[in-house]
Order: C-alpha cells, then sequence, then structure tokens
C-alpha cells in the first residue's frame, strides 16, 4: 500500500517571514515517513550524521513552517529504514557542508529515492546563489568550498547543480500544508542504525 511522504521544513530565522515569499530563506528539512522523520546534521567524526526524530520535533531553536506532500512511496518500512542506512555512508558528520552538503541536500536525495523527485527547489536557493557568488562574498560570511575532487563537477558547478536552485517559482507546484500545527512532543533524536534484519545480515559478515 502506497505510503505518503511529506518534506517537513523549518525556519532557521526570522527574517524567513520576509524573504519566503521571494523564494529564499534559510530553512531546515527533514523526511518524514512511517511516522519517523529523518534529517542530517554535522559533527567531527567519521561517522554517519543521520538522526531520525519524531515528526516535527527536531533538535535545536528551528521552527516548523510547513509540510509539503511529496507523494507516495511503495517502499516498506523496512526497505526505508535499509535506503537511509545506507545514505549515511554517504552523509557522514564530517561531511556536512553548510552550502554544498547540507540537511536540505540529503532531504531532497532522500524525498527523489522515495518517490522519483526532488525537493522543491527554493528550501535550497540561498545555498545556490551564496555558491554562486562566493568569490564575493566575505570569507567570513560562507565556508570554504569543497574541492571537485571530493564532490564531483557536477555539484561545484553553479550552471548545472546549482542551476535548479536559484530559478523557478518559489511554490513548484508542490502541495503545502502551512495550517497543520506541530506536534507537541518530548524531543528526542536518534542516530540511524540498520534495522533488525540487515544488522544481522552485516554481523554475519563481519
Amino acid at each position: 500500500m502506497p505510503t505518503p511522504v511529506y518534506l517537513n521544513v523549518y525556519d532557521l530565522t526570522n527574517h524567513n517571514k520576509y524573504t519566503y515569499w521571494c523564494g529564499v530563506g534559510i530553512y531546515h528539512a527533514g523526511v518524514e515517513v512511517f511516522g519517523t522523520e529523518y534529517a542530517y546534521g554535522g559533527h567531527e567524526f567519521d561517522y554517519t550524521g543521520v538522526f531520525a526524530t519524531s515528526p516535527r520535533d527536531p533538535p535545536g531553536q528551528v521552527v516548523f513552517r510547513e509540510a509539503v506532500f511529496m507523494g507516495t512511496t511503495d517502499l516498506s518500512q523496512e526497505e526505508v529504514q535499509q535506503l537511509v542506512f545506507k545514505m549515511g555512508y554517504e552523509y557522514k558528520g564530517m561531511k556536512y557542508h553548510l552550502l554544498q552538503k547540507n540537511c536540505n541536500h540529503f532531504a531532497s536525495d532522500l524525498v527523489y529515492q522515495l518517490v522519483g523527485r526532488p525537493a522543491p527547489s527554493w528550501i535550497n536557493r540561498l545555498a545556490g546563489i551564496a555558491i554562486c557568488m562566493h568569490c564575493l562574498l566575505p570569507l567570513t560570511w560562507v565556508p570554504p568550498l569543497l574541492q571537485q575532487a571530493e564532490q564531483g563537477l557536477d555539484q561545484v558547478d553553479p550552471t548545472a547543480a546549482n542551476k535548479r536552485l536559484i530559478s523557478g517559482h518559489r511554490s513548484d507546484a508542490y502541495s503545502m500544508d502551512r495550517n497543520t500545527p506541530a506536534i507537541t512532543s518530548s524531543h528526542s533524536s536518534a542516530i540511524v542504525t540498520p534495522p533488525t534484519a540487515m544488522a544481522g545480515t552485516l554481523l554475519n559478515r563481519a
């Protein structure tokens, strides 16, 4: 049975209330499916930066803005868990980059693998603009860009990966749910670990 997939978007600054309608802002995003929200964050270790929380209960000082219905997935709950766990090898905490590999990149990648289309471009458009104008911005405003050898030519080429981020309409024809209140719960998060069946397989290989 198809399962709905939502992109939960959060404000990281109060200034979003002014820039949102222009199609830019500073946002955090997580993907909600099967009653769990998956997101990505940085740390200094060579280990997954992907974590799971209750829906609309992310860590940090963020304010829920809206839920974007992305579509449905035919994957089972265990298959989704396996997919997210595997993505953790690519999205390690120490690989986090504010402009080139952030929570919104992860959310868009996960959504694409679940429903076949990426997240709306406006959630990460500001990062794309910053990359295009990187050489003009003060070094204290933005981190150094990752090397092409590490990220791949497409990800640092403003005419390729960033083309979609800085173009298009704000809504991108996705369904918005701005009126649904955030779920109130005691916050808890956990690093994504392999589901039981997969964990057994990994142990047998060791």
